[in-house]
């Protein structure tokens, strides 16, 4: 999934930025991101949706988030 460890950072690193975020884990392959309680607006699922589009990630259930 990354090219390089500061592809990985540089990952990281934005998703830490959408304010939604209030942690993230990476266990093996697996990423998990903790949320902050309450719905995620609309201008954080784009961001979501425009990390995870540039990284090749399922952006199906990010409509989700905002029904929360």
């Amino acid at each position: 999934m990354y090219h390089s460890p500061g592809d990985e950072a540089a990952f990281a690193g934005w998703l830490r930025r959408i304010r939604a975020v209030n942690g993230v884990q990476t266990r093996g392959h697996n990423l998990h991101i903790q949320l902050r309680p309450g719905k995620v607006s609309q201008d954080e699922q784009r961001e979501f949706r425009a990390l995870f589009h540039r990284y090749g990630m399922d952006t199906s259930e990010i409509e989700e988030l905002g029904r929360r």
